[in-house]
C-alpha cells in the first residue's frame, strides 16, 4: 500500500523518529485498531487513495496478523490518521533485503506470532494530515517498549512526500535487491555501534 501523508504545523523537521517519544501529543488520542474499526479505517482512506472493495479484508488481515501495528489517530470518535506498521520475523526482513517482499499485503509465514521477538519493523502505510501527524509521537512513545527498541525500521516510500517524511525521521537509503528501501537504525543499536567500535 505505502502511501504516506504526514504534516503538521511543526512539519516534523528533521526529528529522530526515536526522540519523538519524548514529546506528548494533545491533538489526538491513539489506539490500536481492532478488526472493529477496519470499515472506518477503509472510509478513511478511501478519501485519500481510490480503493478497490476488496482492500477492506486487506486492513482486516492486517489488523488480524498485527494486532500491536496498526495505530489509529482520533478526536471525538472520528479518525483523523493512521500509522501502519508490519512486524517481521527473521525470515520477513530476509526476504525485504533480498527483494523477495511484497510490502503490499502482510504475508503471514513473514509476521511474527504472538510472543515472538520481532526482527524489523516495516512501515506499510500512514496518513496522518494536519495535527494528526501529532500521533506518531505516540507510535514512538509504543516502539520504546523493550520488545521493540532495538528492533530497526524499514520503509519503501513511493511518493516524493513520502521520501521526503522518511529522510526528515532519520531513515538513510540501505543497499539491498528492494529497489528503494530505507532504514531507520534505533538509537539504542547506533549507541551499541559505537560502544563496540571504541
Amino acid at each position: 500500500m505505502q502511501s504516506s501523508v504526514l504534516n503538521s504545523n511543526d512539519q516534523f523537521s528533521k526529528h529522530e523518529f526515536d526522540l519523538l517519544a519524548s514529546s506528548k501529543s494533545r491533538f489526538v488520542s491513539v489506539k490500536l485498531a481492532e478488526i472493529s474499526d477496519a470499515t472506518r479505517l477503509y472510509e478513511f482512506i478511501g478519501d485519500y487513495l481510490n480503493l478497490q472493495e476488496n482492500v477492506i479484508s486487506l486492513i482486516e488481515d492486517l489488523i488480524l496478523r498485527n494486532k500491536k501495528g496498526v495505530f489509529l489517530f482520533e478526536k471525538n470518535g472520528v479518525v483523523l490518521g493512521f500509522y501502519a506498521l508490519q512486524m517481521l520475523n527473521e525470515h520477513g526482513l530476509e526476504a525485504l533485503l533480498s527483494g523477495n517482499f511484497d510490502g503490499s499485503y502482510p504475508v503471514e509465514k513473514f509476521l511474527t506470532q504472538d510472543g515472538q521477538s520481532s526482527s524489523a519493523l516495516y512501515v506499510w502505510s500512514y496518513i496522518a494530515p494536519g495535527l494528526a501527524a501529532n500521533g506518531v509521537r505516540y507510535v514512538s512513545r509504543f516502539l520504546q517498549r523493550a520488545e521493540y527498541r532495538n528492533v530497526n525500521f524499514y520503509a519503501r516510500p513511493v511518493t516524493a512526500e513520502g521520501l521526503q517524511v522518511t529522510l526528515d525521521f532519520g531513515f538513510v537509503p540501505v543497499e539491498s535487491s528492494t529497489d528503494g528501501l530505507y532504514c531507520y537504525t534505533r538509537l539504542i543499536n547506533r549507541s551499541l555501534s559505537h560502544q563496540q567500535a571504541a
